[in-house]
């Protein structure tokens, strides 16, 4: 898995290096959060049965809702009603991987088709509680928070339940994610960037900064999220027995695993170095990572992102225009109280130096029909000389 980041890390700043014309100084981080739509997941309700009046209206509450990239939760539900003599290749996938001990129906998450995984990420009974856990969770929650408070990504940190490896891996990850976010340097972003909808919020508001979300190894509540992660690549399942790491950016996308000692400072510096870096290639399938299932509007979070940069820089302006305020009243009001005249002969004030400006402005305007009528009398004069 380390090697194979490294690898895709190297692909990318090739192809970048190839297509010049689509070279892009805005961050990877950013960019994918403005410009990428999430991946739609590829979801299959398996039922021989007609659904009950409750299975219908847990269907209905789960659909997501259409936006205008992508839909909320990023997925597409299918229903295949196994009695109905559906698509023979449904039926041959169930017949092959249903479980033994499940009841039907049964509503199983295929990841994305830009993966082109066939393995299913999760699959669980058709009850509430599940499909809740399914496609929300506490820590992808934190994770959507983070992300729009600003962080470039948040390192999704996959305890094994070893606690002195599971401690090792989080205090060598965020010792020097703290070291790389102040080393590390956001490209320039130049003026067309930002003219071509690149970028939506002002420049000087981009900030490199990471921050850590855990899954706790048997969290009953992140088991959809963990499962999600771990079968995001075909031998995750069998290192469960050490702690991994997935840097999460954008829009929940997420980069490949690093895996026990893979988690080490010259990994993450190469991963916080591909995040901040350039985003020398726009095409989203040729960078590396995987989409995560999320029920997150990302549209209406970028817009909050927005508004909330907006009001801070409004309130910026409004404090650092105190006190000049406060110093250009004060003279009036010593002027009132009768001590130091408002005004200084020697320094003349704005009163006096506008309306000399307005004098200066006009003098073109009055000099030059002077100069014409001069001339004109000069010519005439000439002209009756001769």
């Amino acid at each position: 898995m380390n090697r194979r980041i490294k690898h895709w890390l190297i692909a990318v700043l090739l192809l970048g290096s190839v297509g010049v014309s689509s070279a892009c100084t805005v961050p990877v981080f950013r960019f994918a959060l403005e410009q990428w739509p999430p991946d739609q997941f590829e979801v299959v309700l398996f039922h021989e049965e007609p659904l009950t009046a409750a299975q219908k209206a847990l269907l209905e509450k789960i659909q997501p809702t259409e936006t205008e990239n992508t839909s909320v939760p990023n997925m597409r539900i299918h229903p295949v009603d196994l009695a109905a003599s559906p698509d023979p290749r449904w039926v041959k996938w169930w017949n092959e991987n249903k479980p033994k001990d499940s009841t039907i129906p049964r509503l199983v998450f295929f990841y994305p088709a830009s993966t082109m995984k066939l393995t299913p990420m999760w699959s669980c009974d058709f009850t509430a509680d599940l499909v809740s856990n399914a496609l929300q969770s506490p820590a992808r929650k934190k994770v959507a928070a983070q992300l729009e408070a600003g962080d470039s990504a948040v390192w999704v940190l996959v305890e094994c339940g070893d606690k002195t490896k599971d401690t090792a891996a989080r205090q060598l990850l965020e010792t020097r994610l703290q070291i790389m976010a102040k080393k590390l340097k956001l490209p320039e972003v130049k003026t067309q960037d930002i003219q071509s909808g690149y970028l939506s919020i002002r420049p000087e508001d981009l900030k490199l900064r990471f921050s850590v979300v855990t899954l706790r190894a048997g969290d009953a509540a992140e088991k959809a999220f963990r499962e999600t992660l771990l079968n995001s690549e075909d031998d995750l399942k069998e290192l469960q027995h050490e702690p991994m790491v997935f840097p999460v950016f954008g829009r929940g996308r997420a980069l490949n695993a690093l895996v026990g000692k893979g988690i080490n400072a010259d990994m993450i510096d190469e991963a916080s170095a591909f995040l901040s870096g350039p985003c020398s290639c726009q095409v989203k399938r040729q960078n590396p990572g995987f989409d995560l299932l999320t029920s997150v509007d990302w549209d209406q979070l970028l817009e909050n992102q927005i508004r909330a940069y907006d009001d801070r820089a409004q309130a910026k302006i409004s404090v650092e225009s105190q006190p000049a305020e406060a110093e250009a009243s004060q003279p009036n009001e010593l002027a009132q109280a009768g001590n130091t005249p408002a005004t200084n002969p020697n320094s003349p004030t704005t009163e006096t130096t506008a309306p000399t400006r307005t004098l200066f402005a006009w003098l073109p305007l009055v000099g030059l029909p002077i100069l014409l009528v001069g001339g004109l009398i000069v010519f005439f004069g000439r002209q009756s000389d001769n």
